[in-house]
């Protein structure tokens, strides 16, 4: 009698979690739409994405399961360096390759053009370098991650993780955003194809935009809360550990409130994201810490985005604030032309913005610690994590949160308990107590603008 083999305790674990994101997305992604009649051939579909590579995923486990074959930090270090360098040798190769077919097409002659096509290259040399390293590069960030996760006291005892660290590293599939004309409201997504070019960009919001009503983008990733999750490796090594971090962190709160609420307003798709970019800097910095990297050598770079890039901040921001004045009037041209004069400022101010508009302001605005944004909920959250002494309390805490209405009042609360210490303090040397102010101003709005229907995220 042949024995039956079952499946793992692992695969189990992973078709769990990829169904629990898969329903949490919203069932705008199933249904025919005019995104998907615009992106046509396009499309990137999650549910294949995540058939094709979760079976990868158990090799180099496997792998590090022999005596000998676990990396020390610095190891792992030197491990994700070399794969950085391999991706970024492949993409200057074929850079350079398609900059040669692109001479010959232009050139005109036949001749010039064959010789041209047959030019030399390296992409596969280079490909199957960057595939060899992958897996281990993968691990290496899971398992620092992990431990810095367990550090801060979000694991189980006996130091299970749940869900566990699983990044694949890759460039990210690209955003279709849509947002009416008449007001920035996030309306509208669907992930595309990765290896589009421009003019197909292009192409893609002028179909979408061809009612009049709607203002397309078609917009870059630097990671998606798949699972694995998607790490763009675009980035240097201290962006890396952040994003990562930063997507661990929504498939661990999808598993509680913050994450099963992230689609039931704006307000709330805000918070998650603004929390997750909040911590998960944190995060990835003592990551990038435990690896030997040296965070005051990029600490201008990896700052506040007010203080590393005024200029952008400013002109974003003002330029937010205009538009929305503007569409509140009505004067939807006069909205349109101040976006399209400040993108060409930028521009020539050297901002590789590929296009501002109203989806692009929907889109960004969500990340309340981001120059696009002009919403309260950035400051508010870092007043918030202020309260807490590591970034681990602050992750359980806001984890709870099921509304912004909720969060709101959380914030009150310790801001009292703040006013409540110091005036204690005063009292102690000085009986006579000033009257206090209130910590908060009037509760914001809550917006019933539809939220995004994908797990999104984006940083620059």
């Amino acid at each position: 009698m042949k024995r039956r083999i079952l499946p793992s305790k692992r695969f189990w674990l992973y078709l769990l979690i990829g169904i629990v994101l898969l329903s949490s997305s919203g069932s705008d992604y199933f249904r025919q739409s005019k995104l998907e009649h615009a992106s046509r051939n396009h499309s990137f579909s999650i549910f294949w994405w995540e058939v094709r590579h979760i079976p990868s995923k158990w090799v180099h486990l496997l792998w590090e399961m022999f005596p000998g074959n676990k990396p020390t930090d610095a190891e792992r270090k030197l491990i994700v360096q070399d794969y950085l360098q391999s991706v970024r040798r492949l993409d200057k190769e074929r850079a350079r390759v398609e900059g040669s077919h692109f001479a010959g097409s232009v050139a005109g002659s036949s001749a010039t053009k064959k010789a041209t096509e047959n030019i030399p290259n390296d992409l596969e040399v280079f490909e199957r370098e960057k595939e060899s390293l992958r897996g281990k590069a993968e691990e290496a960030v899971e398992a620092v991650i992990s431990d810095v996760v367990r550090t801060e006291g979000l694991g189980f005892p006996l130091g299970i993780l749940f869900p566990p660290t699983d990044f694949r590293f890759d460039k990210p599939p690209l955003i279709l955003v849509t947002s009416p004309r008449n007001v920035i409201r996030l309306e509208g997504t669907r992930l595309i194809q990765n290896d589009i070019k421009m003019i197909t960009r292009s192409e893609i919001e002028q179909r979408i935009e061809s009612d009049g009503i709607t203002s397309a983008l078609v917009d870059d990733l630097a990671g998606l809360g798949t699972y694995p999750a998607f790490v763009s490796d675009r980035y240097e090594l201290r962006q890396l550990t952040r994003t990562a971090a930063h997507e661990w962190l929504h498939n661990y709160w999808i598993f509680r409130p913050l994450g099963r609420s992230m689609w039931d307003s704006s307000d709330m798709y805000t918070l998650n994201e603004t929390a997750a970019d909040i911590a998960g800097n944190e995060l990835g910095d003592l990551a990038y810490q435990r690896l030997g990297g040296n965070l005051e050598a990029s600490d201008l770079r990896y700052g506040n985005t007010a203080v590393a890039a005024p200029h952008l901040t400013r002109i974003l921001r003002e330029t937010r604030i205009k538009v929305d004045k503007l569409l509140s009037e009505n004067n939807i041209d006069g909205a349109e032309e101040i976006m399209r004069g400040q993108h060409w400022n930028l521009r020539l101010g050297g901002y590789g913005i590929r296009k501002i508009n109203q989806a692009y302001f929907a889109f960004r605005g969500n990340y309340a610690d981001g120059p696009a944004s002009v919403s309260p909920i950035g400051s508010e959250l870092n007043e918030y994590r202020e309260t807490f002494p590591t970034v681990g309390e602050f992750i359980k805490s806001v984890a709870t949160v099921k509304n912004y209405v909720q969060f709101q009042l959380m914030l009150e609360s310790v801001g009292d308990k703040r006013i409540n210490s110091t005036d204690l303090r005063s009292n102690h040397s000085n009986p006579v107590l000033n009257s206090k102010t209130p910590l908060l101003t009037p509760s914001r709005r809550i917006s019933d603008a539809p939220p995004a229907s994908l797990i999104e995220r984006i940083r620059r």
